[in-house]
């Protein structure tokens, strides 16, 4: 059975397999949003728009030193962005605020990868599930639907939730300081919607 989280150490900590604060995975979607929103970004106000305030307040208040952690199949989807820009961007963002171990059984990450199939038609999708188990991420972020209606209780050691879930359960106190703050140069760092 998977260990997906144990007391911190040095040498766990530089792997990612074992931390002090559960590791937290992003899937494509989420991914892109933060980015945007770091980058320069009003307040959403579409229908999705509790999950990507409680993402971003999540960058900004989580406790502990460790980044979003990023999996291949994330990685693989940014890298076919057509827009060279836009892929720049978040290449450059990645190279510096997050965590990309590599898999290291990939007969795990194929056989859960087919199990989740069954129940869930996106293979990439499926592949970041299964990529998370095998990295012993303890939670995975989505805002897709569908792809947590139909894998949120598939894992038994990996959580796939929505932002909303997770940024309640940080508990973060109304009022608190952020951890992180955008530069004073970003114009995030001028608004106050994020804040919580």
């Amino acid at each position: 059975m998977r260990i997906a989280w144990q007391p911190l150490s040095f040498d766990s900590a530089i792997t990612m397999r074992h931390a002090r604060y559960p590791q937290v995975g992003l899937d494509s979607q989420c991914l892109s949003y933060l980015l945007d929103a770091i980058a320069d970004i009003s307040e959403p106000r579409d229908r999705l728009s509790l999950e990507k305030i409680a993402l971003l307040r999540s960058w900004f208040y989580r406790p502990g030193t460790f980044a979003f952690t990023l999996t291949q199949t994330v990685i693989s989807e940014v890298e076919k962005i057509p827009d060279v820009a836009r892929r720049n961007n978040h290449e450059s963002f990645i190279r510096t605020l997050f965590n990309e171990p590599r898999v290291e059984d990939f007969a795990y990450v194929r056989d859960r990868t087919a199990h989740f199939k069954l129940t869930h038609p996106k293979l990439r999708d499926c592949q970041i599930l299964a990529e998370a188990e095998e990295l012993g991420l303890d939670i995975v972020l989505t805002y897709d639907h569908d792809f947590w209606k139909r894998l949120h209780g598939a894992s038994p050691t990996t959580r796939l939730i929505k932002p909303s879930v997770y940024w309640a359960e940080l508990n973060v106190p109304r009022g608190a300081e952020p951890r992180t703050v955008p530069h004073h140069t970003n114009p995030l760092s001028q608004q106050a919607w994020w804040r919580w």
